[in-house]
């Protein structure tokens, strides 16, 4: 186990946090795309009326196929499933199939669904903002399952789980991100 201690927020009540992570999929024309996010979070109370707000990078094959489809499945990984945060994290859609040698089903609304999570949700877009590095999703879940033996993989205990050379991969496309989103940052509004 590598110790992860690259923290862009540090200093801010944000180093504190350590976020479920999911991976965010999507599906278009026969085309499918999957890009891990950390930041989803439930947008109600309201337990008949599952809605949530989801924020991708505009960057991201995976926010195409999104755009086009208007439709996005999240699938929180499990305690166990960290080999598939390089899968990712690390690899672009735009050149590759992530899916090819995984063994996944389809949501009602063919967004691809990943074996082994703790569960899924089904989503349809409700509304969207632009915040200039970051779309702003705000989605209501059509469908969801749930296996409650699992427990959440979180950011760090995921990132520490990496082999030395995978975590680098990984701070450093974290930080590179970082530097060419200050220009989507400062260009906007």
């Amino acid at each position: 186990m590598t110790e992860y201690n690259y923290n862009p927020n540090a200093g801010t009540i944000f180093s504190m946090t350590n976020h479920e992570v999911y991976v965010v999929t999507s599906s278009h024309n026969g085309k499918d795309g999957g890009q891990i996010a950390t930041w989803i979070m439930p947008a109600s109370l309201v337990p008949d009326r599952l809605r949530l707000i989801a924020l991708i990078s505009p960057q991201n094959f995976t926010y195409s196929l999104i755009e086009k489809s208007r439709k996005f499945a999240l699938n929180m990984l499990a305690v166990g499933q960290e080999d598939l945060v390089p899968q990712f994290g690390l690899k672009t859609g735009k050149t590759l199939d992530k899916f090819e040698e995984l063994e996944f089903e389809r949501a009602p609304s063919g967004c691809p669904i990943l074996n082994g999570t703790c569960g899924w949700i089904d989503c349809r877009i409700l509304d969207t903002y632009m915040l200039g590095d970051r779309m702003l999703y705000i989605a209501e879940g059509t469908a969801h399952d749930i296996d409650t033996e699992k427990s959440p993989l979180r950011k760090r205990e995921a990132f520490e789980a990496q082999p030395e050379d995978i975590l680098h991969q990984l701070i450093e496309k974290h930080r590179k991100d970082g530097e060419r989103d200050k220009l989507y940052i400062r260009d906007y509004r």
